[in-house]
């Protein structure tokens, strides 16, 4: 091959790769401004876990669900905070603080009624289990104690082997009748209620567990006590400003 053929192809080269190289260049700055855009618009809003529930959906859980659910505070308060929980969920123990703090603060008052409603995960183990160990409980008039300590230990029973006798020592600390809770228990006689409150978190598309409902204001997973308290509050002053008396 002669030194003019190589100088020929060597000059075809350098001509044709910076251009090509360049090209290249400014397709993978290009990819990369697209990305990052596409990023910038995909990003979550702090909203993203807050909706709100129409009124039909509202009217349904008044009318067919709520009495499945255990409650406390006046019937007529104006205002109804509704939480669906799990008691093996992590998240659902981590809110119970919040929500012991809100039924101490505006349940006692009458400012408001608060519902629970049973939601246990296929994932967790003992949740249903300890979901009926609680409406056990319940027909013993002692539900929400039991519930809070079900909530204060779960992180013991619910790595346990053996969770229903952690479940009937609850029943000792809480002063039951155990015969009456064990034969509950072993009968699962609350099964029925909890699968209809199951039926419950299907309307309003329960997406994570806690849920939490202030009116028809759901929080998705469990709010802060400032953001729930904020929500309880605009709720009260809009039930005694639209002259309704009443954000349920």
């Amino acid at each position: 091959m002669s030194p003019q053929n190589n100088n020929g192809r060597s000059s075809l080269f350098g001509a044709l790769f910076f251009p090509v190289l360049a090209v290249g260049v400014l397709i993978v700055i290009a990819m990369l401004v697209m990305s990052f855009s596409g990023n910038k618009r995909t990003a979550p809003s702090p909203n993203d876990n807050i909706r709100q529930l129409s009124s039909s959906t509202m009217d349904t859980l008044r009318q067919k669900y709520d009495q499945l659910g255990e409650s406390i505070g006046n019937p007529d308060a104006p205002v109804t905070v509704r939480e669906f929980g799990d008691y093996q969920c992590p998240a659902c123990g981590a809110f119970e603080p919040t929500a012991e703090r809100i039924r101490k603060e505006y349940v006692d008052s009458g400012k408001i009624r608060f519902i629970f409603f049973d939601f246990p995960l296929a994932m967790h183990q003992h949740a249903q289990a300890a979901a009926i160990a609680a409406r056990c409980a319940a027909r013993q008039d002692k539900f929400w104690p039991y519930h809070n300590r079900l909530y204060h230990s779960q992180s013991k029973w619910a790595e346990s082997s053996d969770a229903s006798s952690m479940f009937l020592d609850l029943g000792v600390e809480t002063g039951l009748d155990t015969g009456k809770l064990k034969a509950c228990m072993n009968d699962k006689t609350p099964l029925p209620t909890i699968n209809q409150e199951h039926k419950a978190g299907q309307l309003v598309k329960l997406r994570a567990t806690p849920t939490v409902l202030v009116g028809n204001t759901e929080f998705i997973g469990g709010p802060s006590y400032d953001k729930l308290k904020k929500a309880i509050d605009d709720a009260l002053s809009a039930a005694g400003s639209n002259g309704s008396g009443s954000q349920q």
